[in-house]
């Protein structure tokens, strides 16, 4: 980098990424040998040094990762895999060796960040190799064709003719599939039209196709789909799913030991577990559990057959790293289920992802009736978490030392709260806090937003250059929000304006540009941020996201003052 700037030469963008991933902190999560997030443990400090490694191109370095642990290659974090660090910085050789050590950003919880959004990222940026890659890895796992979408459009639509009509143009997309390995029987069941799927099935669709998650056409009518949900569907859809699965069945689905669980089929639970035992403890296709699915519906008995056979309660599957039966049998507040895997150790504080705890759902979904169901849970150890507590709780958890301080969401939570005193008895209770904040992950991610605080915060050490895992820094959050007031502080006490993060490779400006904060692109303009920055990605700077995100109040502010300063330094 010196000899660079000894000759006048812009860094390289391996450089400028070597240069940014330098500032990034290793999530507190994965700071342990035993790294749980999707469904298999992992060496967190490994999978942490396998992000930065495919972030920064080192071949070798994500060669010797994987020779050493090959999980280590779909250890998730916020949705995202090492082959994310890759695809957005470019890196085809990288990407070339994760696909084939079996990188699957299928397996983004929710499909939040699937091959979906990594097939824009490539096109977007112009990393023409690496999109080929993307592209034939999602042909050969799920068929995937770019020109399917117009019959999944048709299916959506409930419009038969047009479904016809393109098939018929297109024979080949009845096996064919969309970004996110949803094929015509996947469409036709989350949309619940069975008539369709006799005619897909006629015309020779596979009922056991594997969409990017792996679910197949039964298990999707079921479990439904993030993307796609109940207020999506045709408003004379069956609203029972039940219609669709039974349906699907009829026409051939695998009867497998997830659905016979979740219809409580006791006899052929017994037929299967007889047969093979060792099926009460597989996730199937979806990695859920038997047992969830069993305790969803309420059905003790099978539950009970099924710890029998050495299930356990607290097995990690899909969006629920602690287990998920105990959380389902509280979101239908099955008091007898729960208490059944409670007394065999299912763990009273597992919670779904973006679905709150056993706690929560049951209170959510059923309210005061839910209320039983609640004390059997703290009897067995539940606590409240930081989401639930108004402030004066959290003020109690703070000063008698309660666990809920070591919650992932605490510092969300109390940055979010904009409560300047809940803040000020952190500072009581707790040495040394410099190290504790940092701008949080979650939906967008909370700061200290109070002038004062971030002033008093400051005094105790706070770093105003500290960025995340994904080198967001606190004036990102503020550019976003648009919260001038603490920008202005954050600047003041020194704060880097020109701070690049690594989703979208842009700076503050661009940030605020992202999401329409016409003031917040004002103030930042005039404290001197550059409108043309990164220079080395276009495709990351304000104007392409103002234009991109049809905020034209922002791309107009944005090519004003570019032609004043253009003007200004003739």
């Amino acid at each position: 980098m010196a000899k660079r700037k000894l000759q006048g030469q812009a860094p390289s963008p391996d450089e400028c990424f070597a240069q940014r991933v330098a500032h990034l902190l290793q999530p507190e999560g994965m700071k342990t040998e035993h790294y749980q997030y999707g469904i298999e443990a992992v060496d967190g400090n490994q999978a942490w040094a396998l992000f930065c490694a495919s972030g920064a191109g080192d071949l070798a370095r994500v060669s010797a990762l994987l020779d050493r642990d090959p999980k280590l290659v779909n250890a998730q974090y916020w949705y995202q895999f090492p082959i994310h660090m890759a695809v957005r910085e470019g890196h085809a050789e990288v990407v070339q060796l994760l696909l084939q050590a079996g990188a699957d950003p299928g397996q983004s919880r929710y499909t939040y960040n699937s091959w979906d959004k990594l097939l824009a990222i490539a096109e977007e940026r112009g990393y023409g190799e690496v999109q080929a890659l993307l592209e034939a890895a999602m042909r050969e796992r799920f068929g995937y064709d770019p020109g399917f979408v117009a019959l999944a459009e048709a299916i959506k639509g409930c419009d038969r003719a047009r479904v016809e009509a393109v098939l018929a143009e297109h024979p080949d997309f009845i096996r064919a599939a969309d970004a996110l390995g949803n094929g015509p029987l996947h469409w036709a069941a989350l949309t619940r039209q069975n008539d369709l799927v006799d005619f897909f099935v006629a015309q020779g669709a596979d009922l056991e196709a594997r969409r990017a998650d792996g679910q197949t056409p039964l298990l999707v009518s079921l479990n439904g789909d993030y993307w796609f949900r109940t207020r999506d569907l045709s408003a004379d859809a069956p609203r029972d799913p039940w219609v669709v699965t039974r349906h699907l069945l009829a026409c051939g689905a695998e009867y497998a030991l997830s659905i016979v669980c979740a219809a409580g089929d006791e006899d052929r639970v017994d037929e299967v577990l007889a047969a093979d035992p060792a099926q009460a403890r597989t996730l199937d296709a979806g990695r859920r559990s038997p047992l969830s699915y069993a305790a969803r519906n309420g059905h003790t008995k099978i539950v009970e057959r099924l710890l029998d056979l050495g299930t356990d309660p607290n097995q990690p599957e899909e969006n629920a790293s602690r287990g998920k039966a105990l959380f389902e049998a509280c979101a239908g507040n099955h008091l007898e289920t729960a208490k059944l895997l409670l007394e065999r150790g299912a763990d009273p504080n597992a919670g779904v992802d973006s679905s709150g705890s056993c706690l929560t759902i049951v209170e959510f979904n059923h309210g005061k009736k839910g209320q039983q169901m609640q004390a059997l849970l703290r009897e067995y150890g539940a606590v409240t978490p930081p989401y639930a507590m108004d402030d004066a709780a959290l003020e109690r958890a703070m000063r008698e030392g309660n666990a809920v301080v070591e919650h992932s969401q605490f510092l969300h939570e109390l940055m979010g709260r904009d409560n300047s005193a809940l803040i000020g008895v952190l500072l009581e209770t707790t040495p040394e806090v410099g190290d504790l904040f940092q701008l949080t992950d979650i939906w967008g991610g909370n700061y200290p937003s109070d002038p004062d605080t971030i002033r008093t915060l400051a005094d105790h050490g706070l770093d105003l250059h500290r960025a995340n895992w994904i080198g967001r820094t606190f004036l990102h959050g503020c550019a976003e929000k648009g919260d001038i007031a603490a920008a202005r502080v954050f600047l003041e006490l020194g704060a880097d304006i020109e701070a690049v993060e690594l989703e979208y490779g842009g700076t503050p400006l661009a940030a605020a540009a992202r999401k329409g904060q016409v003031e917040m692109v004002s103030f930042l303009l005039e404290q001197g941020a550059d409108p043309t920055a990164p220079a080395e990605s276009p495709w990351a700077q304000p104007l392409y996201w103002a234009e991109k995100e049809g905020h034209g109040e922002v791309a107009a502010l944005l090519k004003e003052w570019s032609d004043r300063k253009g003007a200004g330094d003739g």
